[in-house]
């Protein structure tokens, strides 16, 4: 029987790891198959082109809610096209609630349930002996996660094609988050460390740029992942690793040792969702919003690790002004990147069940996101909708923190959501919801709205923007904004002249071309510095060979 898996991913860049740990836990079998990964984006014709090509007596196909229409109209056309082929679909979408999948995707012969690694390979090793087997409709699990092999042969070949790489070394998940499915089963699984380890240890030794776990929450047992942050922090490596952590969890040993990690190694993912009690007693979190905060507060106070925050609006319970309170609340951590989601009212998952009792609407087909609820209503969530775009925009870039801070502190008196809220009213007006952004376009669209909104304060906001935009953004000297850089260039020459000085700054600095030294180490004057506010001329030199780094000139 000639098999032929399929994986329909969201974006070219990323790699789909449940189908290949399909692929290789089957062929450790002894079943000959293949794999062929695609997005979304590549046109259907195309995909159905290379899938005949391969004359597959079986075609399996990954269903997630980002691809579910785009692989039922596939699988349709696959069954036009091959009409005595065996169409296997698995994957959250459709695998706990298989029933409905089956009538909304009739061409496929077999849904499964859970993890498949297991029962997709009993399906094919009964269909071979010419058998009718019957599969559970009860999501299934891999008991022995050492069963399972390494997932990726082809680790070179991603990095040269500049993939995202997923890796898991746990499955399941002790909460019960009524939004997710990822607690259904509740059996939490660990991959034995030692195996773990040497699975680390060759993306490293591939060279891959992230590795991002999707264990549902990485650091549940200390015992566990603690030796693996441990070997990872010895390691001779550039990879960077992503993890999905509870921060409320991390214990004092942990965080006295985390301080201690090499820069980039690790990115930590921390969902906070909301901090309202309420809806986190209603959708099923245990989180410990003091606890939580005073962590990440110190990880931050590391400046080692990048730290991504999580809020969900449209929740139980959370109304448009305690939803302003949790952004608030979060936003004041700082961390490098706050993502606004929205809630997605999964199949299967048990927040499904309490539509009714929350007045929750929500769009009938992929992503499912909610519209409204009994407490937020549908011109409060779309504005939330704009919010995103703006923060996205904004502060999610990085480039413009020191802007931002001012607008925050110094304009609209220390709360973020007002400052976020006239920005998001402005970027209405203007109708610049959804026009694509590039990062430049909008350090300019901050300083049009200060211009008019706010012009006695346009002077000082200029000019703390030419700041983060010297610091951030290399070579990129917008007109709208005063440069001083000719005015400057005899001064500059003199100073690369004064060893005696520049030495005092760069011990090691040998001269190589003058046009390197203006690329790579720029001097420019400002009327404002983080230290020392608004007032005399200071000299910065930006450093571009170390992004974000940058020395005073005393002696310019």
């Amino acid at each position: 029987m000639n098999i032929l898996l399929v994986a329909i991913n969201s974006k070219y860049t990323h790699t789909n790891l449940g189908m290949h740990c399909l692929y290789n836990y089957a062929r450790s079998q002894g079943l000959v198959l293949s794999l062929i990964e695609e997005a979304i984006q590549v046109p259907i014709l195309t995909v159905l082109a290379e899938i005949t090509a391969r004359k597959p007596d079986l075609v399996g196909i990954n269903v997630h809610i980002w691809n579910r229409n785009y692989v039922y109209e596939l699988a349709a056309l696959v069954r036009q096209v091959l009409p005595k082929i065996v169409i296997v679909l698995g994957g959250p979408e459709v695998g706990f609630t298989p029933e409905l999948a089956k009538q909304e995707c009739q061409a496929a012969d077999y849904i499964i349930c859970g993890e498949g690694e297991e029962t997709f390979l009993s399906l094919c090793q009964d269909l071979e002996q010419g058998q009718h087997p019957q599969l559970s409709t009860v999501p299934t699990v891999v008991a022995d996660l050492s069963s399972l092999p390494f997932p990726y042969e082809n680790l070179p070949q991603l990095v040269a094609e500049h993939k995202l790489v997923y890796y898991e070394c746990s499955r399941g998940c002790p909460f019960t988050c009524s939004y997710c499915l990822s607690g259904i089963s509740h059996a939490v699984r660990r991959r034995p460390l030692n195996l773990v380890l040497a699975d680390l240890q060759k993306f490293m030794d591939a060279k891959v740029p992230l590795v991002k776990f999707v264990d549902r929450t990485y650091n549940l047992d200390e015992n566990y992942y603690l030796p693996i942050l441990q070997f990872l922090a010895k390691a001779d490596t550039e990879t960077t690793f992503h993890c999905e952590i509870k921060a409320d969890l991390l214990s004092e040993q942990v965080l006295a040792f985390l301080a201690t990690m090499p820069k980039k190694r690790l990115q930590f993912e921390i969902g906070v969702q909301t901090t309202n009690t309420e809806t986190l007693r209603a959708i099923g979190r245990q989180d410990n919003w003091l606890e939580l905060s005073s962590n990440v507060q110190r990880l931050l106070s590391y400046g080692n690790i990048h730290v991504h925050l999580d809020l969900i609006a449209g929740l139980p319970y959370e109304d448009f002004v305690s939803w302003q309170h949790s952004f608030n609340a979060v936003y004041k951590l700082q961390p490098q990147m706050l993502q606004l989601g929205f809630l997605k009212v999964l199949r299967g998952a048990a927040i499904s069940l309490q539509q009714k009792e929350h007045g929750i609407l929500h769009m009938a087909q992929p992503p499912y996101e909610v519209l409204a609820t009994k407490y937020l209503n549908y011109e409060q969530m779309r504005f939330l909708k704009v919010l995103e775009d703006v923060f996205d925009h904004t502060y999610n870039t990085g480039k413009y923190q020191h802007s931002l801070n001012f607008l925050v502190q110094e304009i609209y008196g220390g709360v973020p959501f007002a400052c976020y809220s006239a920005i998001t009213s402005w970027w209405e007006r203007h109708q610049l919801y959804e026009a694509g952004h590039s990062v430049r376009e909008a350090g300019l669209l901050l300083l049009g709205f200060v211009q008019e909104m706010h012009p006695g304060q346009a002077a000082h906001f200029a000019e703390i923007l030419r700041f983060d935009i010297f610091l951030g953004q290399p070579n990129w000297r917008p007109e709208e904004l005063c440069w001083h850089t000719e005015k400057l260039r005899q001064r500059t020459l003199q100073f690369w002249r004064n060893l005696k000085v520049v030495h005092k700054y760069f011990p090691e600095y040998e001269f190589t071309t003058w046009r390197k030294l203006r690329k790579y180490l720029p001097v420019e004057s400002f009327t404002w510095t983080p230290q020392a506010g608004f007032g005399s001329e200071h000299y910065i030199l930006a450093d571009y060979t170390n992004p974000g780094c940058y020395l005073e000139l005393e002696e310019f």
